[in-house]
This record gives structure tokens, C-alpha cells and sequence, in this order.
């Protein structure tokens, strides 16, 4: 979807910049004109239409002038403002990516008629899970994502731990969090396609991500049916080849709706202990009676990974009822970005199916 902006500001060096850059970098996104004289623009604002108009703060702007159906924005020169006279603000000076996402963050909020395509995936879904604690589930997905995005895959890293954080493991640019996202799924008044590609960031890697929640309870908020819906409006976003989950925990609802209608792949982790490995044969044994109680197949799309494997305190099965992917050996003093960094190097990740 491309949408019209037209930007109204005196400055026409900023104008004319922001037009050509625009024009180079987001011709297939944004259709944007732009006017330094007031009544030049009210003249035309009739004929050209547009989707979202941005006004410098130095101008008086009559909003009445403009039709209902047009979203407004005010440009200022400081940071940090969100609201001038009533009107969202969005600082001028800034980098022609934030700039393009905060414009769709805008447009979004009253842009509410888009519909999600709901018949199946629309693209692989690879679900990173386990019911053993302190395992490093979300280690092993970041790393694999990692992987796969230095191999050229389009990717996205969905991190749904109650507590996780991709903030650890990836970096990009931005002002807003999947607490936005979260908002705009409860809310639905926001269209949720171009809310999400305004707050999606992308890691130096090519890994594209949510931020962290400004608050953890926000997590907590999110509904099995907003997950799903989630899922689908990222397929749909992006060109992505690959949407990686992270997900793990006890055995609940949300992830069996995951793992039986949504993931196309499951890697299950566990460190090779006694404990983890009870746990898995526990979990198998569940999944096994769900399949015959609902007719499902899930134990075809598992793969086990052991992770954080020792030599003195873990053993692998010798029975076992999923196919192995390998082991990951434990990395000592070392955590976050370096650890996935380490991790994306085993050949072993690109064994997962």
C-alpha cells in the first residue's frame, strides 16, 4: 500500500531533501509532495489528495480547511515532543527511516479498514520451545534467526516469553516497542499491517524485531486470539521467509495452538540433564495423548536440540522419539549478543527443517 503525504514548511532546503530522498528510497511506499506557501497549499489540498498531512510547528495551520478523512501531523525542531496544540509531533530532524516509520505510526492509528488474509501461513513459522527452565530456548531461536538472516533469509524474530527480552540479542533503530503493537491489536482501531511495519526494527544482521515492552505486564495482556492474529499481520507485512518464535515455558494452551495449526517447524531445547530430560519425555508423552484426542500430528514437525550441553553433567537419549538435530556445547562467561554470535557459527542450525 502507498500512501500520500504532503508536508508543509517554509524551510524548502528541508522540503526539497526530504522529497528527493523519499523519492529515491520509498517511491513504491510514499507518494509525498511538499509546499512552503500556506495558501499554495490550501489552494490544492482539495485536488491532491492525501493521506497524511505534516505541518511545520512554526506554522498556523487551519485544520478545519483540511477533509476528515486526512490524518495530521506537526513537525517540530526539538525531541521529545509528542503533542503540540492537540497534534501528534514528530521531531523534523532525524534519520529518513524513523521519520518514514513515525509517518506510518501515524497513518495507522486512523487507517483501521485493512484486513488480514486468514486462509493458512503465509509464510514458515519455526517455533524455538521447551518446558525446561534455564536451558537457553531464546538463545538457541536468536542465534538461529541470526544464522539465517547472514545466509540472505528475510527473517523476523518474534520473542513471546512473558519475560523475554530481544533487546539482549538485537539492535536497531526506533522509537516505538511491541507495546504499540500490542495496543493497536487490543484497540483495533488501528490498521495492524502498517502499525507493525512502523514499529518492527532491524538488527545490523538483517533480523527484523519487535523492542522490548515498556512494561513487562503488557506481555502479560496479550490473548492467545491476538497471537494468531499477531502472526498472520507479520506474514503480510514483509516479504519474510521465515518467522521465528520464541516460545517456551509450561506446557500451555498457546503454545499447543501454536505447535498444532500455526508452527511449521518445532525445535524443542534441552541441556541433556537428567532433569531436562525427564521433562522432554514428560512433554512427549503429553503431546502423544493430544494427538489422539484431537487427530492432530505434532511429533512429525519436533526436533530435539540439545543446548548448553556438558560433558560432566548431560547425556543424550538413547531412545528417541523425535528426530536430533545435534548438541550445542555450554559457552562459559559469555551471554547475549557474543553468545548468539557464537552460536550462529554451528553448522548445526542449518539442519533444521
Amino acid at each position: 500500500m502507498k500512501i500520500k503525504v504532503i508536508i508543509v514548511d517554509q524551510d524548502a532546503n528541508y522540503t526539497s531533501h526530504m522529497l528527493q530522498v523519499f523519492q529515491t528510497r520509498y517511491a513504491d511506499k510514499v507518494e509525498m509532495r511538499v509546499f512552503s506557501d500556506v495558501n499554495s497549499f490550501y489552494a490544492n489540498i482539495r485536488e491532491a489528495y492525501a493521506d497524511l498531512v505534516l505541518y511545520s510547528s512554526n506554522l498556523q495551520l487551519d485544520t478545519a480547511e483540511l477533509p476528515e478523512s486526512v490524518v495530521i501531523g506537526c513537525l517540530c525542531e526539538q525531541s521529545g515532543i509528542e503533542e503540540i496544540g492537540g497534534v501528534s509531533a514528530i521531531c523534523k530532524y532525524q534519520k529518513v527511516d524513523i521519520l518514514y516509520k513515525l509517518m506510518l505510526g501515524l497513518f495507522a492509528e486512523k487507517a483501521s479498514d485493512m484486513k488480514l488474509k486468514t486462509s493458512g501461513n503465509l509464510v514458515h513459522v519455526t517455533l524455538f520451545t521447551s518446558v525446561q527452565g534455564g536451558c537457553g530456548t531464546s538463545a538457541a531461536a536468536a542465534a538461529y534467526a541470526l544464522r539465517m538472516a547472514k545466509e540472505g533469509k528475510k527473517i523476523f524474530y518474534l520473542n513471546l516469553q512473558k519475560f523475554g527480552s530481544s533487546n539482549l540479542y538485537f539492535t536497531g533503530e526506533g522509537t516505538m516497542s511491541f507495546s504499540d503493537v500490542i495496543y493497536a491489536l487490543k484497540s483495533r482501531k488501528s490498521n495492524l499491517l502498517i502499525k507493525i511495519e512502523s514499529t518492527l526494527k532491524t538488527d545490523p544482521s538483517g533480523v527484523d524485531f519487535f523492542s522490548d515492552c515498556r512494561n513487562a505486564f503488557d506481555m502479560i495482556e496479550l490473548k492467545d486470539d491476538e497471537i494468531v492474529s499477531l502472526i498472520q499481520a507479520i506474514g503480510q507485512v514483509g516479504e519474510y521467509e521465515e518467522i521465528v518464535v520464541d516460545l517456551s515455558g509450561d506446557l500451555t494452551e498457546r503454545q499447543l495452538k501454536l505447535m498444532q495449526d500455526y508452527a511449521d517447524s518445532v525445535i524443542y531445547i534441552c541441556d541433556g540433564t537428567m532433569t531436562g530430560i525427564r521433562k522432554f519425555e514428560k512433554f512427549c508423552e503429553t503431546i502423544r495423548v493430544i494427538e489422539e484426542r484431537k487427530e492432530v500430528q505434532i511429533m512429525n514437525k519436533i526436533q530435539l536440540l540439545y543446548n548448553r550441553y556438558s560433558s560432566k553433567n548431560s547425556m543424550q537419549m538413547e531412545k528417541l522419539p523425535v528426530s536430533l538435530l545435534g548438541s550445542i556445547h555450554r559457552f562459559e562467561n559469555v551471554s547475549g549478543r557474543p553468545l548468539i554470535n557464537q552460536i550462529a557459527k554451528m553448522d548445526i542450525l542449518r539442519q533444521v527443517r
